[in-house]
């Protein structure tokens, strides 16, 4: 499987594994319970355990994160995860390795956190990526977060989704150059805005009009126009 073709179906598994486990498990709880922590650590333990056999080997999602994508979600219950994943590292080392090995791809690209849904309020949008178009398709995934989530208020202040500042770290884009960074992928208008910020004099750095939005883990899917009107599966 060529590369491109990797990355669609990797993005489409995890996808499609997230969604299964979160929809399956809030039938039984009720989705405001999100916000405790025994439902989350319970909701972290389904996404830990879960999996999907995929040519002999148990894929679960967090594996598909550190293994595969090379990227970590900034879902709840994470300080939960790592003590789990910790454990079961030390336990199935050997197996992730060679999932790694045999299933990741080279240099993975950074703009795959736009694509990645874990049914968060804060979460990028649910589409199902092909082969053939998979990084213009990223590419768009991006621009349709950034358009979305982005927000000027007072032309002092960018508030920026806490998603972003991970993608930065595997991006290594600087703080300072984030924010131009963002504003070249946003609309005219958008666009402006953001470079009024910057441009104010109130700022010695660029990196000091951020502000970061909290992660909002409450449980919501948005499916993209895409996906509602022409369903892969019809």
């Amino acid at each position: 499987m060529e590369t491109n073709a990797k990355i669609a179906f990797w993005i489409n598994t995890y996808n499609s594994l997230v969604m299964h486990v979160k929809i399956t498990n809030c039938i039984r709880y009720n989705p405001w319970l999100f916000e405790k922590v025994s439902f989350v650590s319970q909701g972290s333990a389904l996404l830990l355990s879960a999996a999907y056999s995929i040519n002999g080997h148990i894929v679960s999602a967090n594996t598909m994160e550190e293994s595969i994508f090379c990227f970590c979600t900034p879902r709840v219950g994470r300080w939960f995860e790592i003590i789990l994943s910790t454990a079961m590292r030390k336990r199935f080392g050997e197996e992730r390795q060679v999932i790694s090995s045999k299933f990741s791809f080279p240099n993975s690209p950074s703009l795959v956190c736009f694509a990645l849904c874990t049914g968060a309020f804060s979460d990028p949008v649910l589409k199902v990526y092909t082969a053939s178009n998979v990084r213009e398709e990223l590419e768009a995934a991006k621009r349709d977060f950034l358009q979305a989530n982005v927000v000027v208020k007072k032309s002092k202040k960018v508030f920026l989704p806490k998603l972003l500042e991970r993608f930065a770290k595997e991006a290594s884009i600087a703080s300072d150059d984030l924010i131009n960074w963002v504003a070249e992928n946003v609309d005219k208008k958008l666009h402006d805005l953001i470079q009024k910020c910057i441009d104010c004099r109130t700022y010695r750095k660029a990196s000091q009009v951020i502000e970061w939005l909290p992660y909002n883990m409450r449980f919501r899917y948005v499916f993209s126009k895409d996906l509602t009107e022409n369903p892969w599966w019809v």
